[in-house]
C-alpha cells in the first residue's frame, strides 16, 4: 500500500492510502504525489512546490510577520521625524516646539523598541505623536 497526496493550487488537499495508483480510481485531471517514502509526511494544507512540501504558516506566525513589518515601518517613520529635529537641537537652532516634539518622538521610539512581535496579535501599539 502506498500513500498519496492530492495537490490542488500548490497545497495538499487530500491524503489517501491505496493499493493501486490513484489515477486508476480518480479523475485523470487530478494531481497526485507519492509520499510513501518521505521521512516526514505532509498534512492537509501543506504547501507543495518543485517537489518540496512545507508546513503552512500558522495564524500566530502570520500575525508576528505582520507585526514585524508594521514595527519596522513605524520605526522608520519615527527615525525620519527625529533626524531633522535632532539636527535642529544639535545645531542650537531648535524652537521650543521642536525640542518638545523631539522628546515626544524619542519616547515613542523607545516604546516601539520594547514591542515583542512574538506576542502578536495581542500587541498594544503606542500612540504616534503629532
Amino acid at each position: 500500500m502506498k500513500t498519496y497526496a492530492r495537490i490542488e493550487d500548490q497545497r495538499v488537499a487530500e491524503i489517501v492510502s491505496l493499493n493501486v495508483k490513484p489515477e486508476k480510481l480518480y479523475h485523470p485531471s487530478l494531481v497526485w504525489v507519492d509520499i510513501t517514502a518521505l521521512p516526514e509526511q505532509p498534512d492537509i494544507n501543506y504547501r507543495y512546490s518543485d517537489g518540496v512540501f512545507t508546513a503552512p504558516v500558522t495564524d500566530a506566525e502570520n500575525a508576528a510577520l505582520i507585526a514585524s513589518s508594521r514595527l519596522a515601518a513605524e520605526m522608520d517613520g519615527a527615525n525620519r521625524v527625529i533626524a531633522p529635529l535632532q539636527d535642529a537641537v544639535d545645531t542650537v537652532m531648535a524652537t521650543e516646539e521642536e525640542t518638545a516634539r523631539l522628546t515626544e518622538w524619542k519616547k515613542y521610539r523607545v516604546l516601539l523598541s520594547r514591542i515583542d512581535v512574538s506576542a502578536a496579535p495581542d500587541i498594544t501599539w503606542p500612540d504616534k505623536p503629532k
